[in-house]
């Protein structure tokens, strides 16, 4: 993902962890760091949040772990 935050491009974040997020919705079965992962991708994607190591805490803190 680095390639996308590096370049511009716009990452594959649905398609990873959001199909798990929507399997999971689906199933019942929660799935707290993939869709705090998807949450803070998207907040990067939309420059609102920079790509920076620090991020992983923030999804484990959204995630409650």
């Amino acid at each position: 993902m680095w390639f996308f935050f590096t370049y511009a491009a716009p990452t594959e974040i649905d398609f990873m962890n959001g199909h798990v997020v929507r399997q999971g919705r689906e199933a019942g079965v929660p799935t707290p760091v993939s869709t705090a992962t998807v949450e803070v991708v998207r907040e990067i994607d939309a420059g609102t949040r920079k790509p920076e190591p620090q991020n992983i805490g923030a999804v484990l803190r959204r995630a409650g772990v």
